[in-house]
This record gives C-alpha cells, sequence and structure tokens, in this order.
C-alpha cells in the first residue's frame, strides 16, 4: 500500500488531527577542488556516489585548516563528510591518527564496519579499532602500537587519560578528533564532557599535536556556539543540505481525543496497521518498558508479520542482527527506544512512528529523518500523549515542524565537576598556572583548595612558580562519573549484584524504599535504602500494575543574585541558590489516579545550583483572587514553566526544579523559581533568564490551547510533582501568565527590588 492511500484511510479516525507534506528536495552536487586522491576517487567511483554539496564544503574547510562543525539532517551523508577528509590525509601523510568519539559503544562499532570496508576498498591503512571497556585486553597493547584511527567513548577517553604515555605514537600524531552526535553532549554529561576534552587537548598540547577537530551534530538554535563551549575552540559551520529527499507526509495522532483506549495501546495499533500495510516501520517508544510492550502487542495484531524490541540493555549481537535484518528489509516492524536515534546504519523505512514527544524538536527530526529513502515517499506519525508538551504540539503541529531547534546547553562554571577533573588533570601531568588556558580563571584557587585539603601536592617548579600533582591512592577518573553529580553514589542491588549507580539525590528521590524501579524494561520495588553504605536493595516485581511517586518538601535560599531585569511592576533575576529537598513519602499510583500513600524519613538533600526566578506583584494578587486559589495559580504557573522550558533548551522537565510561594524573604513578594535540579547548575537557568519572554509565551500557549477547565496532564499536572499536584487553579495561573506576557521584562540591568 502506497503511503496516500494509507493516509486516506486514516483520515477518518478522530485522533488523526493533522496531515502535513513536506515536498520532495532535489539533490546539490559538488565537485572537489582540486580532486581527491585516485584511491578515494575510485572508490566513489566504484559506489556511484556523487558527492553533496555540504560533504565538499566540509572537505574544504578542513583542508584549509579550519575546524568544522556539521549539522544536516539524518541519512545526509554526514558520515562520508568527515570520513573523506581524513582518509585523505591519511593517503599523503602515512603516521597521521585521528580519533572518533560517540557518546554510545554500539555507535561505535557500528560505524567501525564502514571504516575497515573503506579502509580495504582504498588501501589506506587505519588499523581502525575500536577501544573501550569492552576491548579484550591482549589487543590493547597492538591497537596502541599500531591503529591510525581509534573509536571510543568520552567514558573510556575519560578513564584512559592519565596513561597517556601508553599512547604517546598515537597523540603525538593525532591530526583528527571527531564528536560525533555532540547534541547528546549536554546538561550534566555535556559539562563533564567538556571537561574530559579539555584535558584531551591538554596532552595533546605536551605531545606538541594541533588536530583539527569535526563535530557533527543534529540541528540546534547556536551549533558553533555549542561546539566552541564542548572544546573552547572556533568553529565554521556547515549547515546548507545537499542530500536528496523524497516526499514526507506528517500525520499528527492525538490518543487524547479517544481515552477509551491508552495511549501506548494506540500506538502498538498504528504499528501493526502499518506493517499490515506493507510499511516498513520503526516506532520510537517512551522508555525500555514500553518498547517491549508495543512490540508485543503489535506483534498479536500483525497477522504473523515479526516485529521485534529494541534498546539498551541487549546483548550486542542481538542489537546487531536487529540493526542487520533492518538494513536488509527482512525485519518489517520494530519498537526501540532512542537507542535508534543516534547514526546506527539501518537503511531508509517506510515510515516512523513516534510515541511521545521526545523532549527535543532536534531528537523529533533526528527520529523522523530514519523514515525516507532517497527519492521514495515516506511518512511519519507523531502520536501525542497526554503531557504538556505532547497536547501542545497535538493542537499546534506546525509550531512543531517550524520551530527553531532548542540550543544545548553546557555549564563551564559548575565547580562540582571542575574540581573533579582538575583532579583528574594533575593525574594526568602536573598543573601549572598555565593551565588556565584550558580551565578557566578559577584553576588557580581551586588547585589551592585541593591542596589544602590533601588531594594535591605542590611542588617547586622553574622560576619559583608553583605546580601541583595528585597525590591519592587511585585514579582519580575511577570516583568520577560522567552522568552523576557530587559524591556519595548509591548501588542498586538485586541478588547481589550491582544492576545500576544513582547519585544520592536521585536515589532518595526514585529509590526511596517502597518505590517501583525500572531498570532495563524491567519493575523492582527497592526494599531498602541506606545512604551510609551506598546501597539499595531491589526485589523482581513481575507483572507491576503500579508506580510510585516521591512527595517532597522543597526549601530554597537565594545566596547571590548574578544578574537581574525589572518589569513595570515586578522583576526577574538570575542567581546562586541554596536547595534543601527532603522526601516525606510517596505515592502509589495506577495510571494517573492514587491509590495510596505512605510517609517517609528520609535525610535531606542540601546542594548549590542556579536558579532564574520571577516576583509578581500584590496588586496582581489582588486581581487574581477573584478567580481562584492565589496559591494553586503560582503552583500551576510553576509547572507550566518548568515543561515549557523543553521549547528553549535542550532538556527534560526532569532536570529542573521548582519552588512557588505566596511570599519569599529574598523578595518580599509572591516569587517563582525554576532551578537546575544538579549542583552547580548545568546552564539551563541561564538560558531561561536569556529568553524568559519567550518561556513565558510557551507556558502561556501551553495551559491556553488546553481544552480542559481545572486542568489535567496535558496542561498544568506534573509527574514530578513533590506535592502530588496539589494545589493546582489553571484559571489563576492562565491569568499570571497573561500579565506577564502583557508586561514582559523590560531590558535594563535595575536591582530586583
Amino acid at each position: 500500500m502506497s503511503v496516500e492511500s494509507l493516509l486516506a484511510g486514516l483520515r477518518s479516525y478522530r485522533q488523526a488531527v493533522a496531515v502535513k507534506e513536506i515536498p520532495a528536495r532535489e539533490p546539490e552536487y559538488a565537485r572537489p577542488d582540486p580532486p581527491l586522491p585516485p584511491p578515494l576517487e575510485g572508490y566513489l567511483e566504484r559506489r556511484h556516489i556523487r558527492l553533496y554539496r555540504h560533504q565538499v564544503e566540509v572537505l574544504r574547510n578542513l583542508r584549509e585548516g579550519r575546524d568544522v562543525v556539521l549539522t544536516t539532517p539524518t541519512a545526509s551523508g554526514k558520515t562520508l563528510a568527515f570520513n573523506l577528509p581524513v582518509f585523505e590525509h591519511f593517503h599523503y601523510n602515512r603516521a597521521a591518527t585521528a580519533l572518533y568519539l560517540y557518546p554510545m559503544k554500539a555507535l561505535a562499532h557500528d560505524q567501525l564496519a564502514a571504516l575497515r570496508e573503506l579502509s580495504e576498498e582504498t588501501g589506506i591503512r587505519t588499523e581502525a579499532a575500536v577501544y573501550d571497556g569492552d576491548t579484550p585486553r591482549e589487543e590493547r597493547p597492538r591497537i596502541r602500537r599500531r591503529s591510525r584511527l581509534v573509536l571510543t567513548n568520552p567514558y573510556a577517553l575519560h578513564r584512559y587519560l592519565q596513561w597517556h604515555h601508553l599512547w604517546a605514537r598515537f597523540f603525538a600524531s593525532l591530526a583528527f578528533v571527531v564528536l560525533d552526535e555532540a547534541h547528546w553532549y549536554r546538561g550534566v554529561f555535556g559539562s563533564h564532557v567538556a571537561c574530559v576534552l579539555r584535558r584531551l587537548l591538554r596532552v595533546l598540547d605536551h605531545y606538541r599535536a594541533r588536530p583539527r577537530f569535526v563535530v557533527s551534530s543534529a540541528t540546534m538554535a547556536d551549533p558553533t556556539e555549542h561546539a566552541r563551549r564542548l572544546t573552547g575552540r572556533n568553529f565554521t559551520l556547515v549547515d546548507a543540505d545537499g542530500s536528496a529527499r523524497g516526499r514526507r507526509f506528517f500525520l499528527f495522532w492525538n490518543t487524547a481525543l479517544y481515552p477509551e483506549i491508552s495511549p501506548h495501546r494506540q500506538a502498538a495499533e498504528l504499528l501493526a496497521f502499518f506493517v499490515r500495510a506493507g510499511l516498513q516501520t520503526l516506532c520510537f517508544a517512551p522508555s525500555r518498558r514500553t518498547a517491549e510492550f508495543y512490540a508485543r502487542w503489535a506483534a498479536a495484531a500483525a497477522g504473523g508479520v515479526e516485529v521485534a524490541a529494541y534498546r539498551a540493555g541487549y546483548l550486542p549481537e542481538d542489537r546487531r542482527s536487529i540493526e542487520r535484518r533492518l538494513k536488509e528489509g527482512e525485519l518489517r516492524g520494530v519498537a526501540a527506544t532512542n537507542a535508534l536515534e543516534l547514526g546506527v546504519d539501518i537503511g531508509g523505512l517506510d515510515a516512523v512512528i513516534i510515541a511521545g514527544y521526545p523532549g527535543t524538536v532536534a531528537s523529533f527530526r533526528q527520529q523522523a529523518g530514519r523514515a525516507g529513502r532517497t527519492r521514495q515517499d515516506a511518512l511519519v506519525a507523531f502520536v501525542a500523549l497526554d503531557d504538556p508538551l505532547n497536547q501542545y504540539f497535538a493542537r499546534h503541529p506546525d509550531r512543531l515542524l517550524g520551530r527553531v531547534t532548542e540550543q544545548a546547553v553546557v555549564n563551564l562554571e559548575n565547580d562540582y565537576v571542575l574540581r573533579q577533573h582538575i583532579l583528574c588533570a594533575a593525574a594526568e601531568l602536573p598543573l601549572t598556572e598555565g593551565d588556565v588556558a584550558w580551565f578557566g580563571p578559577r584553576l588557580l584557587e581551586t588547585a589551592r583548595e585541593l591542596a589544602a585539603a590533601g588531594g594535591l601536592s605542590p611542588l617547586a617548579g622553574p622560576g619559583g612558580r608553583t605546580r601541583w600533582a595528585y597525590r591519592g591512592p587511585e585514579a582519580p577518573a575511577l570516583a568520577v562519573s560522567l552522568d552523576a553529580f557530587g559524591e556519595g553514589l548509591v548501588q542498586l542491588v538485586h541478588r547481589g549484584q550491582v544492576v545500576e549507580y544513582l547519585d544520592r539525590r536521585r536515589a532518595c528521590l526514585e529509590a526511596h524504599p517502597g518505590a517501583v524501579y525500572l531498570h532495563q524494561g524491567e519493575a523492582y520495588v527497592v526494599k531498602s535504602l541506606d545512604l551510609e553504605r551506598g546501597r539499595a536493595d531491589l526485589e523482581y516485581l513481575p507483572d507491576a500494575d503500579y508506580h510510585t511517586t516521591a512527595l517532597t518538601r522543597t526549601e530554597l535560599r537565594v545566596s547571590q543574585v548574578l544578574a537581574s531585569r525589572a518589569g513595570p511592576s515586578y522583576g526577574l533575576a538570575l542567581g546562586r541558590v541554596a536547595v534543601k529537598e527532603v522526601v516525606t513519602g510517596y505515592a502509589v499510583k495506577k495510571y494517573d489516579r492514587v491509590v495510596g500513600a505512605h510517609d517517609l524519613t528520609l535525610p535531606p538533600v542540601e546542594f548549590d545550583t542556579t536558579a532564574v526566578w520571577v516576583h509578581l506583584p500584590e496588586t496582581l494578587r489582588s486581581g487574581a483572587a477573584r478567580l481562584g486559589d492565589w496559591e494553586g495559580g503560582l503552583h500551576a504557573t510553576e509547572h507550566a514553566l518548568i515543561a515549557a522550558a523543553p521549547l528553549l533548551a535542550m532538556c527534560d522537565r526532569w532536570d529542573v526544579g521548582g519552588l512557588s510561594t505566596p511570599l519569599h524573604p529574598a523578595t518580599g513578594r509572591p516569587t517563582i523559581f525554576v532551578y537546575d535540579a544538579f549542583p552547580g547548575g548545568t546552564g539551563i537557568a541561564e538560558r531561561l533568564f536569556e529568553c524568559f519572554p519567550d518561556l513565558i509565551r510557551g507556558a502561556l500557549d501551553l495551559i491556553s490551547s488546553c481544552g480542559c477547565r481545572d486542568g489535567c496532564p496535558s496542561c498544568v499536572m506534573s509527574p514530578k510533582c513533590g506535592n502530588n499536584n496539589q494545589p493546582l487553579d489553571k484559571e489563576v495561573a492562565r491569568a499570571i501568565l497573561a500579565a506577564l506576557n502583557r508586561q514582559n521584562v523590560r531590558e535594563n540591568e535595575a536591582p530586583v527590588p
């Protein structure tokens, strides 16, 4: 069945709220000048490959010595765009080496086969190899001695940099560093990766290597700024996509319009429907668990056609088998997590289903880009679930398709992260005053603090200048997680085996006694949590039909105002805050219905972070009081601002916290805070401060366009609310946001009253 005829049959369903067509696009080709060396030209001719304009543009800029950031859509040939200049350089410089970094192991292994094939067909020797925690120990010395092209991930690089002397040959000849899928390096992870890359550059400087950087990424608001913050270098942008594409149809499917069937069942039934119609289909599910359910339900309804699940946690050989069968057309339907959003080669598909807004426009476009072969029609179905952003885009499909992508945020001023990586850097090479170039002006003060605490040893350097060496008992990188902040990681243990690690804050929120915890699609109940020992014991929970939500009390103290803006009668500020979160209990829920509640006594989690806050005039309170509950309105406004945050920053609502109060001591007025939910901050609050008028408009749109009367999960109710969504008043929130939107904050730096 063709895409158009299938759509004709779907339009009659009440959930099909819109169909949008994106026209086909003709390719734009170009030729390198001067031409590529004969081995590479011959490879392209044998494969009948003509280079797109953006691929040649990357080659030209790298030839001229520039660092390049490449942001073109999925399936536009980004990998070939950076492989060609690397192989050209290898052809002319027989000792040159290159380092490719991927955010996930699976992606590195997927790319290895293509690189080895390119090496074999061109005769350009690379000895390409993956070097990570899965690399057999007996193979590692050979890779360090002989490989010219090494693929790894930031986690492995972070651990191995201390042993750079074993890599002296490789690092001294390093000509290229490639960061693929760089939009994944944001928030907590991105702040750590930025420090790892600065440590790498410092080691490379020690070996007098000056590599060129290629940063490949999904589209975002300012990719050159993101690349600069990750690496500290300036980049040339290549973003004009020259690749061909057939017509693409976007179906918007609003599950809320048919509440008799659960949203997840509707997504699985669409997957089965597409597969039965003959379309090879990939369905992106919102979690590992739902991916398994989608595959099971769709297989039962697909009339004997196989539908498989794909997610992290599978054995590598199982994932490779699914990828191969998809690419070869043998497998007709797959339900996957966002693990298949990245550039693993699975070929072009007939259709993609995106079950739930994936959190960012960039991810939405990456997932949609999996549909479509070069000249053929393709179908993308967006299945809107019942949370605010899903419903917002179901009501305004053009705003999703035409929206400017968000900005990835990376915080380079996070003291918690910086201190950990300064210790790691000192273990790699003694620190000197010159290392301010890599770690910024806070380096010297931090080094002195770490020396006073016993982590570093001062050494006499040339000219009487102090150097600092690491003096701990083991490699500091072993104690630093790139995914978590602070100290005190908690082990989640099932039958004596550690299944996962959480930082202390997340453990209190998600692994408290009685919590239902999901790991690799399976449900466990937490039997005990010992924060002193750093251990939570889990028990397997088969056929779990309920989930839990932590109930919390939050206190917040303003430590320092970093910037402020004043409006006619209200103020906006950005600053440092001290947050104290106490888990007081948890609610037991079936779907969205609370069926029980339990008290807990846990120690508070306290951390310093960054927040943006707005305080409101008493005149607004008196006007809103006629509409309903003032405190409920403040609380609902807080939820709406947090729900709208992903429209502006590449983040999830779980990356930020909030507090609303009728009277806060720091302002003396009704105040709403939105803060980075990690010690030190991740840069989200700064982004929201810069774009606050857009945040207000987004939040107002979210709740104004929802048809409910009193507030629902599609507008102001939050699944992460520590007060169990009490109290909430949608109409008062609408009045608050409308007042803010009318006045907006003027662009001046008057102090907050």
